[in-house]
């Protein structure tokens, strides 16, 4: 069995959907510390023709802090900017009328924490593009920790009998394939594409496009 094992992120990349169609199931990673400038709660839509990075902002973000823990801060009025910014910016694009009803909805669930909603959107966008891979949450399934970051990927991997661990390319600064095989394990490094937000993605491409990009990958 294929399994990818990640944090979770907002509205992420087309790369990080290619990695969820490439796995028979795929842990979204929420008991680890969060990644302070990283791309949990940002991501990229073009804006008056250019790229614009956008963020959810959150509340007290620390880097000593679980993702699961980090709240989302609803009292700000950043996130209704940014909603009104992604519907005047894409509202000429060609599958705006279907795509922005989705945005909107999981925006409007005002999920407390940042996992909760970076995993919300992922999920969301993953059942409009028809991906069927199962789901599941670290912090809800008990796996054994311990202070070693390889030995912890090893343990959830044997929890749930998977003997395939596919990895973003990004991987390979952290891990060897060596290390993974003495487990019994075959990792493999995934190499996607694109830089912008899924949101800028379906909004310019039919899904049967966006399905048919979900498997331009390479696996290293």
């Amino acid at each position: 069995m294929r399994t990818a094992i990640m944090q979770p992120y907002f509205c992420p990349y087309i790369g990080y959907f290619q990695l969820v169609a490439s796995v028979d199931l795929f842990i979204f990673y929420d008991d680890v510390a969060f990644i302070k400038g990283g791309w949990i709660n940002r991501n990229k839509i073009i804006s008056g023709g250019k790229e614009h990075l956008f963020t959810i902002p959150l509340a007290d973000a620390s880097s000593f802090k679980l993702i699961k823990d980090t709240g989302v801060n609803w009292k700000v009025k950043d996130i209704p900017k940014l909603l009104s910014n992604i519907k005047m910016s894409y509202a000429r694009a060609p599958y705006y009328k279907e795509v922005f009803p989705i945005v909107e909805d999981i925006f409007s669930r005002r999920q407390e924490t940042i996992s909760q909603m970076a995993i919300d959107s992922v999920m969301t966008f993953s059942q409009y593009l028809g991906i069927g891979t199962q789901f599941k949450v670290s912090s809800q399934e008990g796996y054994t920790r311990t202070d070693d970051r390889l030995q912890n990927l090893v343990n959830i991997l044997n929890t749930e009998k998977s003997d395939h661990y596919i990895n973003p390319i990004g991987g390979m600064e952290l891990y060897t394939k060596e290390e993974f095989a003495q487990h019994g394990i075959t990792l493999n490094f995934i190499k996607g594409q694109g830089s912008l937000s899924i949101i800028d993605v379906c909004m310019n491409r039919s899904i049967d496009e966006v399905k048919e990009s979900l498997g331009n990958y390479t696996l290293i």
